[in-house]
């Protein structure tokens, strides 16, 4: 309907709510087609809000946004932090821990199970050396990995643009 309305925006803005459900709902292709195609009108736009939604949404799920133009992001990570041999998706849960989320929110957050949830959990205080989710908070915080971004910038998403 907004495609035929040229409504670019709300094509971008469904297109990415449509991603979000496909992906909870485990239907990867899906997902992967409309985070595409939103992200590649959130950029065509300019719409800097949309696209970090998009974004965010790709690495929650795993699902690179823009394959032909990805680059690497931010600096290289900290000789400590290395040290610690956490993954990616580790770092990932650990700073949702450091945000006081539980293994049930950073489940949905990152569309994995509860489970998996508490054994990255479990394999992240064993890698820093603490017994508590608040000593691995500390430690994120010290170390700077801590989130930089809000869990869901998409609820700061307008839409009448």
């Amino acid at each position: 309907m907004w495609t035929h309305r040229e409504r670019p925006y709300l094509v971008g803005y469904a297109r990415w709510r449509e991603a979000e459900a496909a992906a909870a709902a485990g239907d990867r292709a899906t997902a992967i087609d409309a985070l595409r195609e939103a992200h590649a009108i959130a950029a065509r736009l300019g719409a800097r809000p949309l696209r970090e939604a998009l974004e965010w949404l790709g690495r929650r799920a795993r699902i690179d946004p823009a394959p032909e133009d990805m680059t690497p992001e931010g600096p290289a990570p900290d000789v400590e932090v290395e040290r610690l041999g956490l993954t990616p998706r580790e770092r990932e849960v650990l700073a949702l821990v450091a945000e006081g989320r539980t293994n049930r929110q950073i489940a949905e957050l990152l569309f994995i199970s509860q489970n998996t949830a508490g054994v990255h959990v479990s394999n992240i205080l064993g890698k820093l050396g603490v017994s508590s989710r608040v000593q691995a908070a500390a430690t994120a915080f010290r170390l700077g990995l801590h989130a930089a971004e809000p869990a869901d910038p998409g609820l700061n998403v307008e839409l009448d643009r």
